[in-house]
């Protein structure tokens, strides 16, 4: 069921392609650096489209809350947010295939990013915030994951009969989706380690990556 659309993804690979190949005829720089600026677009557009749900954003409770024990009166939890989703859900019988379908469109819009990202490598000039907008995806993903596996399991104690290797595939895929991003961030980090040719006077420090927990 969770399987990614090859014709979709290459679909949408060859009009990338195509974008890419008719702004790199000119060498001249001018054109490099607008070549790099319509790439980040695209990078954060695919980007903001992984972080896209169907509920509202979960938030972590703030510094100062964990110090005085006081409550973010407006934080949506996460159990909130898995609420908000499944009162959302229908019609009742069908709310498992539904989610599916949610988790599906994520992965896709996942891969897409994957795939821009890949192409990236080979812009001229590559900075850390594209590095830092594949890992803020990276993160709403896992967010994701989890809020889909829970809301999932949610749906089964109510009822809806759900086989056990319907949520595994969910977090199997989610779980591809997040390796399979990570490898590329870290890619693009290692290609802005390696560039020197913005850092004449002084080397930039190692960028620190951090993509435990898939």
């Amino acid at each position: 069921m969770l399987k990614l659309s090859s014709g979709v993804v290459g679909g949408f690979a060859a009009a990338l392609m195509a974008l890419i190949s008719g702004c790199a005829v000119n060498p001249i720089a001018s054109h490099a650096d607008h070549k790099s600026i319509s790439e980040r677009d695209l990078l954060a557009d695919a980007a903001r489209e992984v972080e896209f749900a169907p509920w509202p954003k979960p938030q972590s409770v703030s510094f100062v809350s964990r110090i005085t024990g006081a409550d973010d009166e407006d934080r949506i939890t996460r159990s909130e947010a898995i609420e908000i989703y499944l009162e959302g859900l229908e019609p009742a019988g069908q709310r498992f295939t539904k989610l599916a379908q949610d988790a599906h469109s994520n992965l896709i819009a996942a891969d897409r990013l994957a795939f821009i990202a890949q192409n990236a490598l080979a812009s001229p000039r590559l900075t850390k915030n594209d590095v830092s907008t594949v890992e803020t995806a990276i993160k709403a993903l896992r967010e994701n994951r989890q809020i889909y596996i829970n809301a999932a399991k949610q749906i089964e104690k109510s009822g809806e009969p759900i086989a056990p290797e319907e949520i595994d595939a969910i977090r199997t895929a989610y779980s591809d989706a997040i390796r399979k991003l990570g490898k590329t961030a870290d890619a693009l980090a290692d290609q802005i380690d390696n560039d020197h040719s913005a850092t004449v006077a002084q080397p930039a420090p190692r960028y620190q990556k951090d993509l435990s927990g898939v």
